[in-house]
């Protein structure tokens, strides 16, 4: 199999053969659709930023192609025997980065042969990336409406709460999300109430998993402090709303699992651009501290320093989905509120 990229701007294509290192630039736009790439056979895979293949709308020049003519694209794919697959629009510049060019170095040439390496070098992104399936704008956007009511009601439910240090600042502020990480995390253990568990308990008194979410301890190992309550209640707020109701996917109306919560509440998903506070919460601030490598991309940074980046980032987000898979057992399956 041969990985072409494609790029779509000003009503032209331009394409790159990552075998040849050939480049075909401002092409016209419809040779995608023909798929008239030179050098394109049978079994070969070409890879089309996602934002070029939605159906075009009077708002934008980046998407120029009718869902008819994307129909067209897919018709052609399945009978020239050819893969279509979608790159992540966000992802692009990171691709530039790694091959040495910086934020002037924008252009249809760069871009492509930079997705291609990078994808070429990254063998698990290639395998995580999306066939091409055409959308009628009208069914995109109802799928995206219920993810941006997500997203928009967690920041809604969390900006009052960092305005006010999460409840355990100075600011006089208090709701459910804070009350319960008071009850459970602080208070865990015998009280007048009776026994209370806590999130100590619930994580196998996991010191690295405590530590991650901010929870101190003494030398004779009691808890002493919450140290940066932004993570624990960033994380409490993905399943507990500041009203006390469970936080529920506004399409089905159900507690989300984590591969939706990963998604599009920590906004670990590069389909997706400027998800808001629970996101910069987890990506820039949590995410960092507790990484073992420096959770930036730089100009020219090796694939070495990029492969240990992604380790030390997923060590992270297992780390968080195991604290989240605890956290929602204790307030859905348990019914701890």
């Amino acid at each position: 199999m041969n990985l072409f990229t494609a790029d779509i701007g000003q009503g032209k294509a331009h394409f790159y053969d990552s075998d040849t290192k050939n480049f075909y630039g401002k092409r016209n736009d419809i040779d995608l659709i023909k798929l008239d790439i030179p050098g394109l056979k049978r079994g070969d895979c070409v890879v089309v930023e996602d934002a070029h293949l939605r159906e075009s709308h009077k708002n934008t020049l980046a998407q120029p192609f009718s869902f008819e003519q994307l129909k067209e694209l897919e018709y052609n794919a399945q009978v020239k025997e050819v893969d279509i697959l979608v790159f992540p629009q966000k992802s692009t510049p990171k691709a530039r980065k790694l091959l040495g060019y910086d934020s002037d170095s924008k252009t249809d040439e760069a871009d492509t042969k930079s997705i291609a390496e990078f994808l070429k070098n990254d063998t698990e992104a290639f395998r995580c990336l999306k066939t091409f399936k055409p959308k009628r704008l009208e069914d995109y956007q109802e799928s995206s409406q219920y993810i941006f009511e997500f997203i928009q009601q967690a920041n809604e439910d969390i900006n009052p709460a960092k305005s006010s240090e999460y409840g355990f600042g100075s600011i006089d502020y208090e709701d459910e999300v804070s009350k319960w990480i008071k009850k459970y995390a602080v208070k865990g253990g015998m009280t007048v109430e009776g026994y209370i568990p806590s999130i100590c308990e619930y994580l196998n008194h996991d010191e690295e998993l405590l530590s991650a979410i901010g929870l101190e301890f003494d030398k004779k190992g009691n808890l002493k402090t919450l140290k940066t309550p932004n993570r624990i209640y960033t994380i409490v707020n993905s399943i507990l709303r500041p009203n006390g109701k469970l936080r529920l996917r506004p399409d089905i109306q159900k507690p989300p699992l984590w591969k939706y919560t990963k998604a599009h509440y920590f906004g670990c998903k590069p389909f997706h651009m400027n998800q808001g506070v629970p996101a910069s919460n987890y990506k820039h601030w949590m995410r960092r501290a507790v990484s073992e490598y420096k959770d930036r991309f730089e100009v020219g940074m090796s694939y070495d320093e990029y492969f240990a980046l992604k380790r030390a980032r997923a060590k992270v987000d297992k780390m968080t989905q195991q604290i989240w898979y605890a956290l929602r057992k204790m307030i859905v399956e348990d019914g701890l509120r």
